[in-house]
């Protein structure tokens, strides 16, 4: 496993949270782009509606494991490709969201803790000033 070392802690790349998740649907217009294929024509060789297609393209819509054989049968792309790829995407999604989570945790109880430390050094404040 990689490490990365810090001088304050160890951290592990498995500690990182990327900034963004990439979906899945992104590698797939790439590949559509690379076979000079419209999304409206692979919709219809995978039997789903065009606005479906645009959902997956778009990021809107995840790809489940029926459409990623279907997805192995049109462009061979192995179906375990696209669905670790959507898996690694919603765990990407997931630790973000948990991230954020932890942040605000963290603002709030700074918060808290700021307000509880001026209404303890106001009247100090006002004390030394009378004296």
């Amino acid at each position: 496993m990689l490490t990365l070392f810090s001088s304050k802690e160890r951290m592990s790349a498995n500690d990182l949270v990327p900034g963004s998740a990439m979906h899945p649907g992104e590698l797939l217009k790439d590949e559509l782009e690379a076979r000079e294929m419209k999304q409206i024509e692979l919709a219809k060789e995978l039997g789903i509606a065009k606005n479906v297609m645009s959902e997956i393209i778009g990021g809107w819509r995840n790809i489940t494991p029926e459409l990623a054989v279907r997805l192995e049968d049109a462009l061979g792309i192995k179906a375990e490709f696209s669905m670790k790829y959507q898996v690694a995407c919603e765990i990407d999604k997931t630790r973000i969201k948990n991230k954020k989570a932890v942040e605000k945790s963290i603002f709030q109880r700074k918060q808290r803790n700021l307000a509880k430390n001026k209404t303890i050094l106001v009247p100090l404040l006002y004390l030394d000033l009378s004296n």
